[in-house]
């Protein structure tokens, strides 16, 4: 006959490896609702027919934005809005930005306008309307500059000029482009 502890001890052994491999399936995989919902890609807001608006701190309107809707999904923290019209205020100066999409940073700071984007300056004074049109503009709004990798086209009354990549300065009006750069000015005859 065998003695008791040489029986238990097997059964004891296959016990605890049976308890700690339970142990380490739940542990690898969460049953937490909480969980498995910040796995999935689901939006946590959606708000419809979207008016920002961004004052200085003297109440002066800075900058707003139109759009027909706006989702956020707190997976990722991202933040998508759909048509978006951004309009910038400086002084009597006003420049638009349309889209198709965009994305907005967790923190605001960064907004990449994607499909269909133009940048509007109306015309002022002798200068007439200022049309630049691309696929992807990523624009920092705090700082008023805009910047992209995709071929650019700028329509200023006749002239036409276009890039493969663009830097704009909203504060000081200066358009960079780079990469493959060709042109047709136009100039207006004086009286």
């Amino acid at each position: 006959m065998r003695s008791l502890g040489t029986v238990a001890f097997p059964i004891a052994l296959v016990s605890l490896l049976a308890a700690l491999t339970f142990w380490l399936e739940r542990a690898a995989n969460p049953e937490d609702p909480v969980r498995k919902a910040q796995k999935r890609h689901d939006p946590d807001s959606i708000v419809s027919q979207i008016d920002v608006r961004h004052f200085d701190a003297s109440g002066l309107l800075k900058q707003s934005m139109l759009a027909d809707s706006m989702t956020h999904y707190p997976d990722d923290n991202s933040t998508w809005v759909d048509k978006p019209q951004l309009t910038y205020f400086m002084g009597q100066q006003t420049t638009q930005l349309l889209a198709n999409t965009a994305q907005v940073s967790h923190d605001n700071k960064q907004v990449l306008l994607r499909g269909d984007v133009r940048l509007i300056k109306p015309s002022i004074d002798d200068r007439p309307m200022t049309v630049m049109q691309t696929e992807a503009l990523t624009v920092f709004p705090d700082d008023n500059i805009a910047q992209g990798n995709s071929r650019t086209t700028i329509l200023q009354g006749k002239s036409v000029v276009s890039g493969d990549s663009i830097r704009y300065d909203g504060n000081t009006s200066i358009t960079i482009l780079s990469g493959r750069v060709k042109g047709t000015f136009y100039r207006v005859k004086k009286s």
